[in-house]
Formats: C-alpha cells, structure tokens, sequence
C-alpha cells in the first residue's frame, strides 16, 4: 500500500483521554515519519557541516543525543563518531538499543541530566525541547547541557517550531501499511498560549482480522519566538558561548547553535 496523506479544515472541540506520549504507540512512530518522508540521513547531512571543523573526526569525536527516541538518526550520526542515545521514554528507547548502533543508551530528562561525563557534540533535534513545560525549565534544560560539554564543543537544539513561523493548525492524516493492516495518524493542533497542545489519533487495523487498535495521546509543546530562544540561551550558557539562530536547520524549522569559546569544559 502506499502511504496517503490528507488535510482536513474540521476541528475538534474537545480532546478526550489521552495516553502519555508515546507510551502506546513508539513501535508506530518511525513507519507513520517514514510515510510522512522523513529522512534522518538527509537531516544530519544538512547540519553537520557546523562540526565539521570542530578538530575531532569519526574516531575520536564523541556525540549526545539527547531526545533520541527511537534513534532514527544514529545510523547517519555514526559516521561522525561515538554516540550516546537519551531519552525519557523506556520504550522508544527499547527500540533504539536494537538498532546496535549507539556506544551507549540510557534513559534521563531533559531538566534533571547528569551523566557524569561530557561530549565534543551535543545534539537535540525533531522538537524533543519542545516537551519542556516552560522558559524557566528551557534555561535548566540547556544548561544541563553545558556541563556536558567539552571545550569548544558544540550545542545543537532544534525547536518544535519557532512561534513567527506558526500558521493556522489544520487536522493532518497520514496513513501506511503496518504489520499486515493499516495505520493511520490524524493529528489535530490548537495553539494554548505560548504552547501548542496536539491531539494524535493513532488507529491501526489488521486486514485480516479487522481487529482495530485505537490510542489517543495529547503533545504539549512550547511555542516561542526565536528571539525568545536566543534570550533564553543567553541565560542558561553565559558569555562563554557564541550563540546563533541556524534559519533552516535540519528540516527548515531552524536549529539553536551554541559553541563554547573559553576553552574550560562542562563541570558533569
């Protein structure tokens, strides 16, 4: 079957019992992203002339990736060195491990990490900062990930969306063949504030059987200016760090660029 994709203008009026965010549903997430194109080669190959130059290479540059969930980039990822997979989510992180691919794979937030070690590169992409409840928790989030960084390393952080970029939510439906059945995805999007509150719908139907699975789930994620995030970075990496807005960014939602200059390492 091939993966179909359709917009719809009805909105709901309300969200109804949702699960924790990928919770129920991280053994679909990487077959719905692939019907909605997402390359994860293509991603890296986009950003990662920003390192290149950093004095390290494939052997000896070690990489965080922090937000990894099911590991969709660690393959593209390997060929500029070893990596450390973190996310909060046991089982996005079970799917990961099976990959083989990361040196190192292990469950942490965002706000509360220590690791007790430090990295030449560390990456957060596809909006895993975006699940962060507010500015305050932002600043803690990033400075966490300073004391993670080695000298003249580099900080990567890709936002959900940048608020100047947000445009009236119309409900998205993706939908592709999945274990013998079909798997669909409607996504409905309100924005609360300085959040954007989105209702996953996810049901899959095996063909042969018509036994249907029916899972909801509601994403909170910030919304804030780019000039918010930089102020917010300013905040959490000090005058230590060069800092700057990246306007295209892995796939066009920009990426936050903090490279430390004062040759001192993170103190994880």
């Amino acid at each position: 079957m091939r993966s179909k994709r359709g917009y719809f203008r009805i909105m709901p009026t309300s969200f109804s019992e949702p699960s924790h965010p990928y919770t129920e549903t991280a053994t679909w997430y990487d077959a719905i992203y692939e019907a909605r194109g997402r390359d994860c080669h293509r991603e890296i190959e986009r950003i990662a002339p920003l390192w290149i130059d950093d004095g390290c290479c494939g052997e000896t540059r070690s990489i965080l990736d922090v937000g990894c969930g099911t590991g969709g980039h660690f393959e593209a990822l390997s060929s500029h060195g070893t990596i450390t997979g973190v996310d909060r989510s046991e089982a996005m992180l079970s799917i990961a491990r099976r990959r083989g691919i990361a040196g190192a794979i292990e469950p942490g937030d965002l706000e509360t990490l220590s690791l007790g070690r430090r990295f030449d590169l560390i990456v957060s992409l596809f909006g895993a900062f975006g699940y962060l409840p507010d500015r305050q928790a932002l600043v803690n989030a990033m400075s966490g990930l300073a004391r993670h960084l080695e000298c003249n390393g580099m900080i990567l952080i890709e936002p959900p969306l940048f608020a100047e970029h947000f445009q009236t939510p119309r409900v998205d439906r993706t939908s592709t063949s999945f274990e013998e059945g079909i798997l669909t995805r409607t996504a409905r999007a309100e924005r609360r504030g300085d959040a954007l509150e989105i209702e996953f719908e996810w049901v899959h139907r095996h063909e042969r059987t018509d036994v249907t699975r029916r899972v909801i789930e509601v994403h909170r994620m910030l919304l804030l200016p780019s000039v918010v995030w930089l102020e917010e970075a300013h905040r959490a990496f000090g005058a230590e760090f060069e800092l700057s807005i990246e306007k295209q960014g892995p796939i066009g939602r920009g990426l936050l660029v903090a490279v430390r200059r004062d040759g001192v390492p993170g103190s994880d």
